[in-house]
């Protein structure tokens, strides 16, 4: 019997939930939960966070309380696939926030702006103008410099709920998204998409790696030749935990396999 393509599934990775589906299954499966007004976040994760969350407890639970975990890097997909799920498809967050953002401007569902430094948010305010200017922007929010664990912020959850926003992005970077997100889900009326560097990609202030980069899994060094203090840190070390964590994943799945 072949997989249902509109079906979405969880598989384990590294300890974690991950969404196994084709990018349009997954991306309707994150407006649902947006239409429905009720408190949800989704976490887009690649290798970094995956690798961090195996030494943190505190960021493995803030992604287990995620409504969705999306598979953002190539290794993640390859996961999926080694693990019997071949239709499966890369859901990047530079992918993911203009997808939603076309869907939603679409529906005509209010979308709302958190993350970001001031002339980073004036710079996707401009480009999302003209490339969608019937969109229906409700909030834009560049807080000042957050820790890294932030603590409540009531006022912005006024501030979003106040607004009607039901796709709420953030742009904090991990892992202070994920942490942001986990802390304020249950009181913010609306879907939270944790989506990084994204800002960045849509104001047109980073490009995205060619695509045969992209299919290699290679994007990590494109984006590492761009900001090469902020990442080469985290490529190196979490990129290689991340790689070892995936074999003994992978072993353990094919011995439990063998005994069934």
């Amino acid at each position: 019997m072949s997989p249902d393509r509109s079906a979405v599934e969880t598989v384990s990775v590294l300890g974690r939930k991950i969404a196994a589906g084709r990018f349009s299954a997954i991306g309707a499966a994150i407006l649902g939960h947006a239409r429905s007004a009720k408190p949800a976040y989704i976490c887009v994760s690649g290798a970094h966070p995956l690798s961090l969350a195996r030494a943190d407890p505190g960021f493995a639970a803030a992604l287990d309380g995620a409504a969705l975990i999306t598979p953002d890097g190539m290794p993640v997909r390859w996961m999926l696939a080694l693990k019997g799920y071949r239709h499966s498809e890369r859901v990047a967050g530079p992918d993911l926030a203009p997808w939603l953002i076309t869907e939603a401007e679409g529906e005509g569902l209010p979308v709302y702006f958190y993350g970001g430094f001031p002339d980073q948010l004036d710079a996707l305010r401009r480009a999302l103008a003209l490339s969608h200017p019937t969109l229906k922007v409700v909030g834009w929010d560049s807080p000042p410099a957050l820790p890294v664990r932030p603590d409540f912020d009531a006022e912005t959850v006024a501030r979003m709920n106040a607004s009607g926003a039901r796709l709420i992005f953030i742009g904090l970077g991990c892992p202070r998204q994920e942490f942001w997100m986990a802390t304020h889900s249950a009181a913010v009326n609306g879907t939270m998409v944790g989506i990084g560097a994204a800002f960045s990609f849509m104001s047109g202030r980073l490009t995205r790696a060619p695509r045969i980069l992209q299919a290699l899994g290679l994007e990590w060094l494109y984006r590492l030749a761009q900001e090469p203090r902020r990442l080469l840190g985290r490529y190196l070390f979490h990129n290689a935990r991340f790689a070892w964590f995936a074999l003994l994943d992978l072993a353990s799945h094919r011995r439990k396999r063998g005994t069934r």
